[in-house]
C-alpha cells in the first residue's frame, strides 16, 4: 500500500471531521465577508457620522467579532489537528520522516482553507444580500437600497491570508515537535490552575459594573486625563470579566473550603472543569464577548429610535408648519381649509415670526466663530408660552430645551456679537440668564433654541431684514393627531408646492454664509424626501410625520446593527459548540474509566448535562447581563429620556437569546450523549 493511499484510507475514515474544518473556515470566511461589505457599504458609510459614536461602536463590535471568529477558528483547527494526531502517529511509527508528514498535513490542510476560503469570500456578497434584503423587508426607506462595500471585501480576503498563514505555521511547528507517545497521552494532559477564592470571585463581580460606570462617565467629561482612565476602567471590566470566568471555572475549590458536601457529590464535575480551565476560559471569555454584542448593539441602537419615536409623539404641538417670507406663505385660512377637507379638527392654533440671524459664538477657552440663530420676539414668546418674560433693550435671552444644554457651551461670553447678513451690520447684545424649558415647544423643530429679543429691538432689525432670512410658523394641535395622515400629506404637498419643488435644504446656516464661506444647496425633492425631511429647519412637522422620519433616520443603522448582532451570536453559538465537542472528545475516555469504575449511564448523561451547562450559559448569562448594564450606562450618560422602554426591549432581547441557546443546548446535548453513552 503506497503513501497516497494510506493517506485516502484515512481520509475516507475521518471525512466528518474534514467536513467539520471546511464547515468551519466556511462560515469564518463567509461571516466576515457579509459583515465587512455592509459595514463599508456607501448605504452604511453615508450615513454614519465621521468619527461619531455610532460609527465607532459598529466598527469596534466588527473588529471584535473578526477577534471572536479567529478565536472560533482557531479552535477549530485544534479539533482538526486532534482528529489528525492518530494519523501523524501511524505515519511517524512507520518510519516517514517527519518532513515528509508535514507536507501531506500541510497540503491537505491548505487545500481544505483555501477551497473553503473562497468559496466563503463568493458566498459573502449574496448572503449580505439576502440579509440586507430581508431586513429591508421589514426596515425599506429610500436610503436603504444594498451596495457593496469593496473595502470590506478586502478585509476578509486578508484575514483569510492572515488565518492560513498562522494555522499553517502553528500545524507545522506542531508537527515538527511532537512525539508519539504525546500524541498517545494528549487526551489525558491536564492543565495546572490556581485555586479559585471567593473573595477574587466577588471582588471581579464588583469590578465589572464599576469598570463599566467609570468608563462611561469618565469619557463624558472629556479631556485627555479622564479619557484614558475611562479606558482604564473599560480594561478593569474586560479583565473582569475573564478573572471572573477563571472564578466560576475554579468554583469547586471555594465549594470545598465553604460547602464540603457540595462538592464532593459533584468532584468528577468540578474536577474536569479545573482540569480545562484554560480552554474554558478562553472559549467562554470570547463567547461573552460576543453575546454582549449582540445584546449591546442592538440596545445601543434602539435606544436611539425607541427614544426619538417617544419624543415625537409625546411634543406639545401635533404640527409645527414653517415657511420662509421670500416663498409664498401658507396662511391660517389655507391650513384651515386643508383640514376641513382632510377631515381634521383643529383644537389649538398659534402664530410665531422669526428672523434668522448670524452670532458670532464664544467658548470657554476664548475662541470663537459664526454661527446663525434663529430670533424671537419677546411678545411672541409669552404669547406661545404665558412666561410672560422681560428683555431690556440692548440685551437677549437664550432659551433652549433640555436636548439642546449642550448649545451653551457657544454662550460663554458675557453677551453676543450679532450679525445682520442684508445690511452686513454688526452689533453687540448682553446676554440675559438663559431659559431652560421642556414642553413649551417641539424638539425637533428650529424651537428647541432661539433667542429671545426685546420686541423694540426686533421690529428694528426685521425691518432691514431680507424676507429670505424670515420666516412663520404655525403651531397646531388637533383632535386625534393619528387619525390626520391625509392633513399631513396635504400640508406636506403644499409647502412643497410653494417651494417648487426645490428645497433649500441649509437655510438654517444661511444668515452666516458670508461669515464662514459656506453656500446656499437646494435639493429636488422627488426622490431625496427622506433626506430632506432629516435635513431641512423648515421641514412641516407632525406627529404621525416625526414618528415616521424617526423611523427612517435609523433604518439603516438598525439594519446594520442587527445584522451585527446576528453575527456575534451565530459567533458566539460556534465557538460554544466546537468547545463542547472540544471537551466531550477529551473526555471520552474519562467517561469510559467512569462506567468501568462503576458509574452509571445515568450519572454519566447528568455529568455531561452539567459540562455542557458550564460552557453553554455560563457566557450567555454573563452576556446578557454586562450587554444589558452597558446599555444603561450609555443611555444615562447620552441624556436618553426613555429608558425604561429600551430596556425593556434589551430585556425581551435577552429572553430571546437565553430561549435559542436552550433550544440548541438540548440538541446538542442529545447529540453529545448519544455520541458517549
Amino acid at each position: 500500500m503506497t503513501l497516497n493511499e494510506i493517506s485516502r484510507k484515512l481520509i475516507k475514515n475521518e471525512r466528518k471531521q474534514y467536513g467539520l474544518f471546511f464547515f468551519s473556515v466556511l462560515f469564518a470566511v463567509t461571516m466576515i465577508g457579509a459583515y465587512g461589505v455592509l459595514q463599508y457599504s456607501p448605504t452604511v458609510t453615508n450615513v454614519l457620522i465621521d468619527g461619531g459614536s455610532t460609527q465607532t461602536i459598529s466598527q469596534g463590535m466588527f473588529f471584535g467579532s473578526i477577534l471572536g471568529i479567529t478565536v472560533f477558528l482557531i479552535y477549530a483547527d485544534s479539533i482538526f489537528l486532534k482528529y489528525k494526531s492518530r494519523e501523524i502517529g501511524i505515519f511517524l511509527s512507520l518510519g516517514i520522516e517527519r518532513r515528509s508528514v508535514q507536507g501531506i498535513i500541510t497540503k491537505e490542510f491548505t487545500i481544505l482553507f483555501q477551497i473553503a476560503a473562497l468559496i466563503g469570500l463568493l458566498l459573502s456578497v449574496p448572503l449580505s444580500f439576502l440579509s440586507w434584503s430581508f431586513l429591508n423587508v421589514f426596515l425599506e426607506t429610500q436610503e436603504t437600497a444594498f451596495s457593496i462595500g469593496w473595502f470590506g471585501l478586502a478585509i476578509a480576503l486578508l484575514f483569510a491570508i492572515f488565518a492560513w498563514f498562522v494555522l499553517r505555521a502553528a500545524n507545522r511547528k506542531y508537527i515538527k515537535t511532537v512525539d508519539i507517545m504525546k500524541i498517545l497521552k494528549s487526551s489525558d494532559t491536564n492543565e495546572e490552575a490556581k485555586n479559585g477564592n471567593l473573595f477574587f470571585l466577588l471582588l471581579e463581580c464588583l469590578l465589572v459594573p464599576v469598570g463599566i460606570v467609570l468608563f462611561f462617565t469618565l469619557q463624558n467629561i472629556g479631556g485627555v486625563l479622564y479619557t484614558f482612565l475611562a479606558f482604564v476602567g473599560m480594561a478593569a471590566a474586560v479583565w473582569g470579566i475573564y478573572i471572573l470566568i477563571i472564578q466560576l471555572a475554579s468554583i469547586g475549590d471555594i465549594l470545598k473550603r465553604y460547602s464540603p458536601y457540595k462538592y464532593y457529590r459533584n468532584i468528577v464535575f468540578f474536577n474536569l472543569l479545573k482540569q480545562k480551565i484554560r480552554q474554558y476560559t478562553r472559549s467562554i471569555f470570547v463567547a461573552t464577548i460576543l453575546i454582549f454584542f449582540t445584546v449591546f448593539g442592538i440596545g445601543f441602537i434602539a435606544a436611539g429610535f425607541i427614544d426619538g419615536y417617544n419624543v415625537a409623539i409625546n411634543e406639545p404641538f401635533d404640527y409645527t408648519i414653517s415657511t420662509s417670507a421670500d416663498k409664498p406663505e401658507i396662511t391660517e385660512q389655507q391650513i384651515l381649509m386643508l383640514a376641513a377637507e382632510s377631515d381634521t379638527v383643529i383644537t389649538k392654533i398659534a402664530r410665531i415670526d422669526c428672523l434668522l440671524l448670524g452670532v458670532q459664538n464664544t467658548y470657554k477657552d476664548g475662541a470663537t466663530d459664526w454661527g446663525s440663530r434663529v430670533v424671537m420676539s419677546a411678545d411672541d414668546f409669552n404669547t406661545v408660552s404665558a412666561m410672560n418674560i422681560s428683555v431690556p433693550k440692548g440685551t437677549y435671552t437664550f432659551y433652549y430645551d433640555s436636548t439642546m444644554d449642550y448649545k451653551l457651551n457657544a454662550f460663554c461670553g458675557n453677551g453676543s456679537l450679532i450679525f445682520n447678513p442684508t445690511t452686513k451690520e454688526e452689533f453687540r447684545l448682553s446676554q440675559n440668564e438663559h431659559i431652560c424649558s421642556d414642553s413649551l415647544f417641539n424638539s425637533r423643530s428650529f424651537f428647541s433654541s432661539f433667542l429671545i429679543l426685546n420686541t423694540e429691538d426686533y421690529n428694528n432689525i426685521s425691518a432691514n431684514l431680507g424676507n429670505e432670512y424670515k420666516a412663520a410658523s404655525y403651531l397646531l394641535n388637533v383632535k386625534d393627531w393619528e387619525s390626520t395622515l391625509d392633513f399631513q400629506e396635504n400640508i406636506l404637498r403644499t409647502v412643497i408646492e410653494n417651494n417648487q419643488g426645490e428645497i433649500f435644504t441649509n437655510w438654517h446656516n444661511s444668515a452666516t454664509f458670508e461669515k464662514t464661506g459656506s453656500s446656499a444647496e437646494y435639493l429636488a425633492y422627488e426622490g431625496n424626501e427622506t433626506r430632506i425631511a432629516r435635513i431641512w429647519a423648515l421641514y412641516p412637522l407632525s406627529k404621525p410625520g416625526s414618528a415616521t422620519i424617526q423611523f427612517e433616520a435609523f433604518a439603516t443603522y438598525l439594519m446594520l446593527l442587527l445584522f451585527i448582532a446576528l453575527v456575534a451570536f451565530i459567533s458566539s453559538i460556534m465557538v460554544i459548540g466546537l468547545k463542547i465537542i472540544s471537551t466531550i472528545w477529551d473526555d471520552a475516555i474519562v467517561y469510559d474509566n467512569l462506567q468501568k469504575l462503576g458509574m452509571t449511564k445515568g450519572k454519566i448523561k447528568r455529568l455531561i448535562t452539567k459540562q455542557m451547562l458550564f460552557v453553554y450559559f455560563i457566557p450567555t448569562i454573563l452576556g446578557c447581563l454586562t450587554g444589558a448594564f452597558t446599555t444603561y450606562r450609555i443611555m444615562l450618560v447620552s441624556g436618553v429620556i426613555y429608558i425604561g422602554k429600551t430596556m425593556e426591549l434589551v430585556g425581551g432581547v435577552c429572553g430571546l437569546v437565553v430561549i435559542l441557546q436552550l433550544i440548541i443546548f438540548v440538541v446538542l446535548r442529545s447529540r453529545a450523549i448519544k455520541d458517549n453513552i
